[in-house]
C-alpha cells in the first residue's frame, strides 16, 4: 500500500526549516546557507506551495507581546478552546460553517466526547463569550459548546523548529539573522497604524509576496510598501511564519495533552515542555486542567516516551486527558482539504479590528 504522506527530500525539509526562522529572506541569501542556488530554491518552494504542502503567513499576538494601537491604547485579546458537540451526522455541516469565520482561527476534529474543537479570538472575555453564543453555538447542527480560556501562551507555531538543518547550516543561518538584527537596530520599529494594517492584510495569505504585489493590493507606492514590509519584519509584535501540512509529510500523529499542574510549578513545567521538539503549542488555561500542549509526532508510540519523561521530571504534573487530533480543518486561517493539503485562507483578525 502506498504511504498516505508525501516524501520530501533533505533539501525540501531544510528549506522549510530555514524559512521557519527567516520567512522573507531572499533565495539568493538562503542559497549559500542551504548549499544550493537561488533558482533551485525558488522552484522547490513553488512546487511545495502549489501542492498545498507549505505556505507562509503572518499575524499579531498581543497576549505574547506588548502592542499598542495607533491611538496609544494597549491591545489585549482573549483566546479560548471551544469544544463542540454536534448532532449525529451533521459534523461536516458544522465544520464547513465555522471554518469560514475569521475569528475562528483553528478547527480540529478530535477524539473523545466532543466532535471538534475550535480556537476563538476576541478582544475581551465578554466579547468572546458573546461570539461563541452568537456565531458558534447558534450554528445549525451544534448541540452544545464548552469554553476553556487560555491564560498564557508559552509556545506557539511561529516558534516551531523542524530540526532539519545541519549544524553548519544552522550556524550560517544564525550569522545571516544576526546581520539582519544589526541592520534592524539602526532603524526604528514600526507601530500599528492604518498603513501597517493595509500592508499586514496584504501579507497575511503569503509573507513572501513581493513589494510590487503588496503595493498594488494596499494602494500605496512600491517604495513605501518596501519600507513598511522591512519595518514589519523587524517589529516584534508581528509574527511571520512558514508552515506545512504536517500529516502529509510524515507527522502521522497529533495529540493534545491536558494536564493538571500545581500553580507554583506551572511556569517551570510549561517552559520545559515548550522546549520539547514535538510540542507545537503550550499554554496555560483557566480550568482544572490548567496546562495544554499540542504535540506532533512521527508515530503515536512516541507519546509514551514523552509522557514518561514528563512524569519522571515533574511527578507533580498529572496528565488528565488526551485528545487525538484526527483531522485539521483550519490552522491560523489556513484551510485544508480532506487530504490535509492547504486549499484556502481566511484572514486572521487584527487585534485592533
Amino acid at each position: 500500500m502506498a504511504p498516505s504522506w508525501t516524501v520530501l527530500d533533505d533539501l525540501d525539509l531544510q528549506l522549510l526549516n530555514a524559512l521557519q526562522f527567516a520567512p522573507r529572506t531572499s533565495w539568493t541569501a538562503l542559497a549559500p546557507v542551504l548549499r544550493s542556488d537561488a533558482s533551485t530554491l525558488s522552484r522547490r518552494w513553488i512546487r511545495l506551495t502549489e501542492a498545498g504542502l507549505a505556505w507562509t503567513t503572518c499575524y499579531v499576538l498581543p497576549e505574547r507581546i506588548r502592542v499598542y494601537s495607533a491611538d496609544g491604547q494597549p491591545l489585549r485579546s482573549s483566546f479560548a478552546v471551544i469544544e463542540i458537540r454536534c448532532e449525529a451526522g451533521r459534523r461536516a455541516e458544522v465544520v464547513a460553517a465555522v471554518a469560514q469565520k475569521p475569528a475562528v482561527l483553528n478547527v480540529e476534529c478530535t477524539s473523545g466526547p466532543r466532535e471538534l474543537t475550535v480556537n476563538v479570538l476576541a478582544d475581551s472575555p465578554s466579547a468572546l463569550d458573546r461570539y461563541v453564543a452568537d456565531h458558534v453555538a447558534a450554528v445549525p447542527g451544534v448541540v452544545s459548546t464548552s469554553t476553556r480560556f487560555v491564560r498564557t501562551i508559552y509556545r506557539e507555531g511561529s516558534e516551531s523548529d523542524l530540526m532539519a538543518l545541519t549544524s553548519a547550516q544552522r550556524s550560517s543561518l544564525e550569522g545571516l539573522l544576526q546581520q539582519d538584527q544589526g541592520e534592524r537596530a539602526e532603524r526604528p520599529e514600526l507601530e500599528p497604524s492604518p498603513l501597517t494594517e493595509r500592508v499586514l492584510r496584504a501579507l497575511q495569505p503569503d509573507v513572501r509576496r513581493s513589494a510590487v504585489e503588496v503595493a498594488t493590493e494596499a494602494g500605496i507606492p512600491v517604495a513605501l510598501a518596501r519600507r513598511t514590509i522591512a519595518g514589519l519584519t523587524r517589529s516584534p509584535w508581528v509574527r511571520m511564519r512558514a508552515d506545512f501540512a504536517h500529516d502529509r509529510i510524515g507527522w502521522n500523529a497529533s495529540v493534545q495533552l491536558w494536564m493538571s499542574v500545581p500553580q507554583d510549578s506551572l511556569p517551570v513545567v510549561a517552559a520545559a515542555l515548550s522546549r520539547h521538539p514535538a510540542v507545537r503549542l503550550c499554554a496555560s488555561t483557566v480550568s482544572p486542567d490548567n496546562l495544554v500542549a499540542t504535540l506532533w509526532m512521527r508515530e503515536l508510540d512516541d507519546l509514551d516516551a514523552i509522557e514518561l519523561s514528563l512524569q519522571r521530571r515533574f511527578p507533580q504534573a498529572r496528565v488528565t486527558d488526551r485528545w487525538m487530533v484526527t483531522r485539521v480543518v483550519k490552522r491560523m486561517g489556513t484551510l485544508f482539504d480532506d487530504s490535509g493539503r492547504r486549499c484556502g485562507y481566511v484572514p486572521v483578525p487584527l487585534p485592533w479590528r
